[in-house]
């Protein structure tokens, strides 16, 4: 950091050089800048304004809710949700339905334009269903909105001059160091206006999760009944199986069937020698 404070500081003071001539008035004030180079966002952030001075901003508000609505026909009230919608400019950013023996869902994500979330929301209520939660929130991003557009505006003007600064470096070395400069200011913009553009569309278009749900009678269904021949089948198919599994059994089983026999064969020599031995010479 220091290094660069260093670096800065000589920039300007070749920049002053070339612009205000070879004063030696000029070339202190302008080596006197290295110590003030920590605050100079700062002093642009209040610089052409008295402290008097009040700038009025309008609010920046984001404001989203969640409405979960209990009806009769969770189709039916879907459709003409979707009529409601187009009337106030709103569209459908997520969907999706569930739907089994006891209930019927749709979970839906509407996206409105922010002054007219409070029309759709007394609409949605007065339709043909029984409102079982509600909740609209909002959250107040005017601080963090001035904060970024003052920080990017700082940021714009810093690189506008080291750009000046770029066009007066002589040395190769003066040179990659303004250009990385440049670089980290470059990305920190873009980062800032990607921050204000979701800002702007989250405070221009608010956000309603809007939950729909129709209790079902449970009605039994029972398991389809299988006929005499497709049980025959699946018997064979069954005992097919099984016999095939035995005889896979059986050849894994190798090594014990040729103990087996090894151990029969040594029995049988065994009791021949025995016999052998019993019979008296002729």
């Amino acid at each position: 950091m220091k290094t660069l404070f260093l670096t800065l500081g000589y920039m300007l003071w070749i920049l002053a050089c070339q612009n205000s001539g070879s004063s030696s008035n000029d070339r202190n004030a302008v080596m006197d800048s290295k110590g003030m180079a920590p605050a100079m966002e700062e002093s642009q952030s209040y610089e052409g304004g008295s402290s008097d001075e009040v700038t009025i901003v309008d609010q920046k508000i984001i404001r989203h809710g969640d409405m979960t609505i209990k009806v009769d026909d969770a189709l039916k009230f879907k459709a003409g949700v979707d009529a409601i919608l187009k009337n106030h400019k709103a569209y459908i950013g997520n969907e999706q339905f569930n739907n089994s023996d006891y209930m019927a869902s749709y979970h839906v994500q509407i996206r409105v334009p922010s002054e007219n979330l409070d029309a759709l929301v007394a609409e949605l209520e007065a339709m043909d269903g029984i409102v079982e939660s509600k909740a609209i929130n909002a959250t107040d991003v005017t601080q963090e909105y001035i904060d970024l557009e003052t920080r990017l505006a700082n940021k714009r003007s810093y690189v506008e001059q080291y750009r000046e600064i770029l066009k007066s470096a002589r040395t190769v070395e003066d040179i990659l160091k303004v250009r990385e400069q440049i670089r980290v200011l470059e990305e920190e913009i873009e980062s800032a206006e990607g921050r204000l553009k979701y800002l702007r569309n989250q405070v221009s278009l608010s956000t309603l999760n809007l939950t729909i749900t129709q209790e079902k009678d449970f009605v039994y269904r029972p398991d389809r009944k299988i006929n005499f021949f497709e049980r025959l089948k699946d018997s064979f198919s069954a005992g097919w199986y099984g016999f095939v599994q035995f005889c896979l059994g059986v050849v894994g089983l190798w090594p014990f069937w040729l103990a087996l026999v090894v151990l029969i064969w040594l029995l049988r020599k065994y009791t021949q020698k025995k016999r052998m031995s019993n019979i008296p010479p002729s």
